[in-house]
């Protein structure tokens, strides 16, 4: 196994999972290259973080190098993946946190429910669901790529959830 922690053959990259952020200890970046490599930055909570985004600096500010954003005919921008992705692949949308701006204003933001601390889930122990709403995060500015992900359209199937 190469050192960068992908399989790789002649065709095409093999992609290995990608693990859940915790509090207690670091993750692996879970971006890979243009070519199918997977970073081997380890990422740990920032200031103010319960959980880490699960990048490191540089995936960060350019966004997951399976990624990649191209100009749609008439829809502006739309994000296409470089290389065929397994099931299950994660992609993290993150972005500053505030208040939701006037509908007539063009946003991508995604209402933001904190999760908890330890758990980095929205359900108690007793399995209630929190609704602890907290404004929206804005991916503005930043190198989230997932922005830029297409809803399916007629005759289309879902193919991504939230986690």
């Amino acid at each position: 196994m190469p050192r960068h922690g992908t399989k790789r053959n002649a065709d095409k990259p093999v992609i290995l999972a990608q693990t859940r952020p915790t509090v207690d200890k670091p993750v692996q970046c879970w971006a890979h290259s243009q070519s199918g490599v997977r970073c081997v930055r380890r990422v740990t909570p920032r200031e103010d973080e319960p959980l880490p985004i699960p990048y490191c600096e540089m995936h960060l500010k350019h966004g997951d190098g399976a990624l990649k954003v191209v100009p749609h005919p008439f829809a502006g921008k739309c994000l296409v993946a470089r290389y065929d992705l397994p099931p299950k692949y994660k992609i993290a949308f993150w972005g500053n946190r505030g208040p939701c701006k006037n509908c007539s204003e063009e946003d991508r933001a995604i209402s933001y429910y904190p999760p908890d601390r330890h758990t980095g889930k929205n359900k108690d122990a007793d399995g209630t669901i929190r609704t602890n709403y907290n404004g929206v995060l804005n991916p503005g500015g930043t190198g989230d790529l997932i922005q830029f992900a297409a809803c399916p359209g007629p005759g289309e199937r879902q193919n991504m959830r939230y986690v």
